[in-house]
């Protein structure tokens, strides 16, 4: 009778994880074609179309990711009439829902099924990660290897295997290869196997470690070849964007909601000698930790902390089971659904907001394009603060980066006049003018001279990212 109970038991567990997989994946693939690219997408496809093995950048994942997803899109045109967008965006929404389950797995090793359950349905519901699963950009794909990364890594300590060791290895430098600030989870992980050497050691466990590790060691070396150290410190010293340790923070907390963030600093301080607890501690606080030292040096932003989030679901999921066990006796006792339902409510609530009023969290650059497209001349010239946008949407019309205008207004007019006083389009993106145009003068430049054609509203995240579009006759 017990053996059949058990039985029953986890066949109910998967099948309500089949049901909240099916959730996760409805609500990734609902309008993934119906949003504009925003600008790193741009980026993001355009370089991949000109990717190849000679020209690999540090970071390939999300390039041989974009170019295979917009080879896969074209080949199911015969099924789905898919748009640019949606080619771009298929095999980065396949890798978030890739992501539910293996969230329920690594919660199911570190607790039980319960909390995997609950952590694989808070992932479904997450408003960070279904923006980052229809998005062509390499962070589903932190967030995806990280957690196969810890899953492995965890389960390789407590049964010092070579084999799950080196299935950590692989996952570990695929997510450095998505992303190379990521590496954060080296010594995040290193922090973790220190505290269990302490607390037992055994030969095969050092042996495993040294192979873990000893990898990560050498490209520390390769901070000699000048690529390497222009692409990790570009940013330093710059930060226009106002990205200060309070801006990271209120970054992590509203992308995982405040709930989520309230519920896992909770089960953090409730148990945090347990060994799962401070396997996730580690997993989310070292990177956290290392990325608001360096926001004093370097232009980081909050997102790069996307991969860390799977230790915030698990650790909401685990506060709920301890909720729910310590009421477990008064069957009758509805407080114990509470603080999962609370979760589950702003989760869908936000989702609600995502896709009926914030435009997927994007502005509509592809609307202004489009309409654009349908009234400019072939002489007509573009104006606007990102041209690889137009490169894509518009390539046969001719572009002019709003730069020239915002370092000398005088010479950008006489030269405009001197060409014969051709039309000129304005795309001003709000999000982009509020950082280099925060004294207006810019914008009152443009509404001088031209008349407003159309106004694309779009707020998210309570940031405004409202497109305009201006005309000069």
């Amino acid at each position: 009778m017990l053996k059949f109970s058990s039985q029953n038991c986890l066949k109910n567990k998967h099948i309500l994880l089949a049901c909240i997989v099916s959730i996760g994946a409805l609500l990734r693939f609902w309008n993934l074609g119906q949003w504009s690219f925003w600008i790193d997408e741009v980026l993001t496809v355009l370089d991949a179309e000109e990717f190849s093995l000679s020209n690999s950048p540090i970071n390939p994942v999300p390039y041989i990711a974009a170019k295979f997803s917009v080879f896969l899109g074209e080949k199911l045109l015969f099924i789905i009439d898919g748009s640019g967008e949606w080619n771009s965006r298929l095999i980065f929404c396949i890798a978030g829902i890739i992501s539910i389950p293996i969230v329920f797995s690594l919660g199911k090793h570190l607790y039980d099924g319960r909390v995997g359950l609950f952590a694989a349905a808070f992932v479904a519901l997450s408003n960070w990660h279904l923006f980052w699963s229809q998005n062509a950009r390499s962070y589903i794909f932190t967030f995806l290897f990280a957690a196969l990364t810890a899953w492995f890594f965890y389960r390789s300590l407590e049964n010092d295997s070579t084999l799950l060791t080196i299935c950590a290895l692989f996952f570990c430098i695929c997510l450095i290869l998505s992303h190379l600030l990521a590496a954060a989870i080296v010594p995040a992980l290193a922090v973790y196997a220190i505290l269990r050497l302490l607390e037992e050691r055994n030969k095969k466990r050092w042996i495993n470690l040294l192979l873990f590790f000893l990898p990560f060691a050498l490209p520390v070396l390769m901070l000699a070849l000048p690529q390497i150290r222009g692409h990790l410190f570009s940013g330093w010293g710059h930060n226009e964007w106002g990205r200060s340790p309070l801006y990271i923070l209120l970054t992590l907390v509203q992308g995982v909601s405040i709930p989520i963030a309230v519920t896992a600093f909770f089960a953090a301080i409730v148990n945090p000698r347990d060994r799962a607890t401070r396997f996730l501690l580690c997993f989310a606080g070292v990177p956290l930790v290392l990325l608001l030292i360096a926001s004093q040096l370097q232009n980081v932003a909050g997102y790069y902390l996307f991969w860390t989030t799977p230790a915030y679901f698990i650790l909401a999921a685990a506060a709920c089971t301890y909720i729910w066990e310590a009421i477990a006796a008064d069957k009758s006792n509805l407080f114990k659904v509470l603080l999962p339902c609370l979760i589950v409510v702003v989760l869908l609530s936000q989702d609600y907001l995502y896709f009926r009023y914030e435009n997927g969290g994007r502005p509509k650059w592809r609307e202004a394009f489009e309409m654009i497209e349908t009234g400019h001349k072939p002489t007509d010239i573009l104006v606007l603060s990102e041209p690889k946008m137009a490169r894509y949407y518009l390539p046969e019309m001719e572009t002019i980066d709003i730069d020239r205008l915002v370092k000398d207004n005088a010479a950008f007019e006489r030269e405009w006049k001197n060409s014969g006083g051709k039309r000129l389009w304005f795309i001003v993106d709000a999000a982009s003018f509020n950082v280099f145009d925060s004294d207006m003068t810019v914008r009152n430049w443009i509404r001088e001279r031209s008349h407003l054609v159309k106004t694309l509203p779009s707020y998210s995240r309570a940031k405004d990212r409202t497109m305009l579009l201006y005309l000069v006759e």
